[in-house]
């Protein structure tokens, strides 16, 4: 294979999986980042109210603890909101030594207990480190101090940017394995495919050369063939295993263009199925009309390979009676391009998988490999810089495929 070469006929393009590998990275992170920052403003915004809520209590503990509200009306603050209230709570002296908590999760709402006063006050001056103290006031003076932290939904909360860049992490993980199984498997059938294609090409001129060859040790030679005759047929044999050699050796280096006459590689595809290829029954119809077009940069053992493929799937398509394929070459409506048309009067594609005639693996045939468009394809668009495609296909109908090629 040659260094630098091209191998597009063999696997999908490594820059295509480069690009793929880099685009679902940031695609995934920007959605991780998206996630993380929705969350971290939840949060923020949760924090803020809780926030608000504490010096909405302490002014409630500042109306407690003044005498100039009534009695019921300080027992209804007390009792609905600040007891019900769902986030920790301590409040202590101007010393800071507990006087109330609630909702510190391990620890009972009243005690007496050293050992869980001390517990209280470390968790207070932690309250401190992380929010501060609010200070309530009894006209103008010092009495309490309230203290506060997050509710444990804030914890919760906080917890979801790890489990979602874990989730993310993951995803990529098994995306890319995934990526690398399909990858794989392709090649698998890419690499058989492949084989299967080099025993179908050659298949055909050695069991005509075989026979040939028997013929000659038989001496069974008649006036339908004559010595001369068998030569040229085995000549012409040995031609087709050069060109078959020829194009599987071009696979995996960038092949050389040069200006040829598209009509008449055309035409020598059409006359090779005329004279070479049973396909099935008389009836068949293949017709070449060549219009006037100039020359095209081309390689001929890989373009003839495309038309030959085009042919080949029209002839499995058609009725065996009533079949009818034509190849026309035209120039384009622009004069920039060269078209060939391939229609036929087929069973066509249905309209779902239309856009999948040319992916590898791609068959509606019950043997076959589905390479056959898709090797057509990456030989018009990444050699020859041209186009292949799908422009018409109805079912019962038939098909119709159309190559642009640029002029010389």
């Amino acid at each position: 294979m040659a260094k630098g070469g091209n191998k597009y006929l063999l696997t999908l393009s490594g820059r295509f999986h480069t690009v793929f590998k880099v685009f679902l990275l940031v695609g995934v992170c920007a959605i991780g980042a998206v996630f993380i920052y929705y969350t971290s403003d939840v949060i923020d915004d949760i924090q803020a109210n809780e926030a608000r809520i504490a010096e909405t209590y302490t002014h409630i503990w500042q109306l407690v603890a003044s005498d100039s509200v009534s009695g019921p009306v300080t027992s209804v603050l007390f009792d609905e909101v600040i007891l019900k209230s769902q986030f920790p709570i301590v409040v202590t002296d101007t010393a800071e030594e507990p006087l109330f908590w609630k909702e510190l999760p391990g620890i009972p709402a009243t005690t007496e207990d050293p050992k869980i006063i001390d517990r209280i006050k470390k968790r207070v001056k932690e309250m401190k480190t992380r929010k501060g103290s609010i200070p309530i006031y009894v006209d103008s003076v010092e009495i309490y101090r309230l203290f506060y932290d997050d509710t444990a939904l804030i914890g919760k909360l906080q917890l979801i940017p790890v489990v979602e860049m874990a989730m993310v992490i993951g995803f990529i993980v098994l995306a890319l394995v995934g990526f690398q199984h399909i990858r794989r498997s392709e090649q698998k059938s890419i690499w058989a495919g492949m084989a299967k294609e080099t025993a179908h090409q050659l298949g055909t001129p050695i069991t005509s050369l075989l026979g040939w060859v028997n013929l000659l040790k038989a001496g069974e030679i008649n006036g339908s063939f004559t010595p001369e005759e068998m030569y040229r047929r085995i000549e012409n044999d040995l031609s087709r295993l050069e060109i078959i050699a020829n194009r599987f050796g071009k696979i995996g280096s960038i092949p050389i263009l040069k200006k040829n006459d598209l009509n008449q590689l055309t035409g020598e595809v059409i006359d090779y199925y005329h004279e070479r290829l049973p396909y099935g029954g008389k009836g068949v119809q293949l017709k070449f009309e060549p219009g006037e077009v100039p020359e095209v940069n081309l390689n001929p053992e890989l373009y003839c390979w495309v038309v030959e493929n085009l042919i080949k799937n029209s002839l499995e398509a058609v009725d065996a009676k009533e079949g009818h394929i034509m190849v026309k070459t035209r120039l384009s409506s622009s004069s920039r391009s060269v078209v060939v048309e391939v229609i036929d009067n087929g069973k066509g594609i249905p309209r779902s998988d239309a856009r999948r005639v040319f992916r590898p693996g791609y068959t509606t045939k019950k043997r076959g490999w589905g390479l056959g468009l898709s090797l057509a394809r990456r030989i018009i668009n990444e050699y020859h810089k041209g186009s292949i495609s799908l422009v018409r296909s109805d079912p019962g109908k038939g098909t119709t495929i159309v190559i642009h090629l640029p002029l010389a």
